[in-house]
């Protein structure tokens, strides 16, 4: 490697909205062959120029400072929409596609990346961030004549609403560019991931305590609320009634716990209770009359049925 480069960052573009770009460009490319094209291979977004002489003992040190700035910025989209140009169409001197989406996230981005490289002795841009991607640059004699580009602001304003799609942004690269008669050769040097999506939002919640939540009255434990659990569900809801899956699943947190009550007797709940004093009376009273053995017969007979059905509710 060279002892200095000359460098800077940026964003790669996606190959679908290269295609798109270069078959729009190329009526413009044909009409106006002095601009200076940007080769489709070359597109993309730049973050910020770093300098002509960057001492290539410095690069370790950079990489880690956009290491750092990318660390709290999540993928995102850009989403490319328009041709237009700066300062403007009738007077272009940098042709560019246009951000539409992303346009936010992409300004932190390039603020952060200034912020971490100040210390560093790169100075911050002056200017607000401005994304888009260069296609295309007028050279100084074409633009001393007013006439030159007459055609290439029609096309332009034509093109103003061309829409290009959207591409991915998940990494940031530091590039190296070489300046040569067929225009700049870049070369990656580094590439630097962005946060996965959702980061920050997992990094929020990852001190989450659900005991900071708990009622302060509330003492019962996990262990003691297991060891109640079937006395709680009895008291609520009739256990008898649950079917099979959920009876296997409060048993599978119970354990042994869990004891499902035995059903209760499905025969004819009983009658009124048969007067024992009325008949001890009558037995007393038929011991000087003549016993009438169809009358005792009934009355033990329905005290028998009494005391059978007492004793299977008992058990």
């Amino acid at each position: 490697m060279k002892s200095t480069v000359r460098a800077f960052i940026a964003i790669e573009i996606a190959p679908s909205i290269r295609t798109g770009a270069r078959k729009a460009l190329r009526p413009m490319q044909t009409s106006f062959p002095n601009v200076k094209w940007v080769d489709d291979d070359n597109f993309h977004v730049t973050l910020k120029f770093l300098g002509s002489n960057i001492p290539s003992t410095e690069l370790h040190q950079l990489i880690k400072a956009i290491e750092k700035a990318c660390a709290k910025i999540e993928q995102f989209d850009l989403v490319l929409e328009g041709i237009g140009a700066f300062p403007n169409s009738t007077s272009p001197r940098t042709i560019w596609l246009g951000v539409t989406e992303g346009v936010e996230e992409i300004r932190e981005l390039a603020k952060r990346i200034d912020e971490e490289l100040e210390p560093l002795g790169f100075p911050r841009e002056r200017r607000e961030f401005s994304p888009h991607m260069t296609v295309g640059r007028t050279r100084q004699r074409d633009r001393d004549d007013e006439s030159a580009f007459g055609n290439l602001t029609e096309m332009l304003n034509k093109s103003s609403d061309l829409f290009f799609g959207s591409s991915p942004v998940d990494s940031v690269v530091l590039y190296s560019s070489d300046l040569g008669r067929n225009g700049p050769k870049y070369e990656p040097l580094a590439v630097i991931d962005l946060a996965p999506f959702g980061a920050e939002l997992g990094e929020k919640y990852a001190s989450f305590n659900p005991s900071d939540f708990d009622d302060p009255d509330f003492e019962d434990d996990d262990q003691d609320l297991e060891e109640h659990l079937p006395e709680l569900l009895d008291s609520k809801f009739d256990v008898n009634a649950l079917d099979a899956e959920i009876e296997d699943e409060l048993r599978a947190i119970c354990g042994d716990k869990f004891v499902k009550s035995p059903k209760k007797s499905s025969e004819t709940p009983i009658g009124p209770k048969p007067n024992l004093k009325a008949q001890k009376k009558r037995l007393e009273e038929a011991k000087d009359e003549k016993l009438n053995l169809d009358d005792l017969e009934t009355d033990l007979s329905e005290f028998k049925d009494f005391c059978d059905i007492k004793k299977k509710r008992r058990n």
